[in-house]
């Protein structure tokens, strides 16, 4: 075995492992101060966004009108994220009779002035180096 392949071998056991992961930040505006929590999913799958099988998941209390969620050591990839503000507690995103949010929520890359969800592939952010995006509740 090479020098270099062994060096290789124990930098990967220490834990050590070449630049393949980052990190996403998610700066969210619009946030109503005050009133209850924000639910934060990053998605990697088209199948799944924005409804179920997300790949990791965040609640924070929605203290500011402005709050920042990252999401670290992801590996290279296309992700896209949904957010919504829970104001009653029961950790869902409430709709009205006629299925439209009746509380503020909105998803990375993606125009919110549109009341119907986007695709995976205009919501997406492609991930091979650190990355921030931004999210207005609306």
């Amino acid at each position: 075995m090479s020098l270099s392949r062994l060096a290789f071998v124990i930098l990967l056991g220490l834990g050590v492992t070449p630049a393949l992961a980052a990190d996403l930040t998610i700066e969210i505006d619009g946030v109503a101060a005050d009133r209850g929590k924000v639910y934060v999913g990053l998605y990697d799958h088209p199948d799944h966004f924005p409804t179920s099988g997300r790949r990791e998941g965040q609640v924070v209390s929605a203290k500011a009108n402005h709050l920042t969620v990252s999401f670290k050591n992801l590996p290279p990839g296309d992700y896209a994220v949904a957010a919504f503000q829970d104001f009653n507690g029961n950790g869902r995103l409430d709709r009205n009779v006629f299925g439209l949010p009746k509380e503020p929520y909105g998803y990375s890359g993606a125009d919110n002035r549109r009341r119907r969800m986007p695709r995976f592939s205009k919501a997406a952010i492609h991930l091979d180096s650190d990355t921030s995006t931004n999210i207005a509740l609306k």
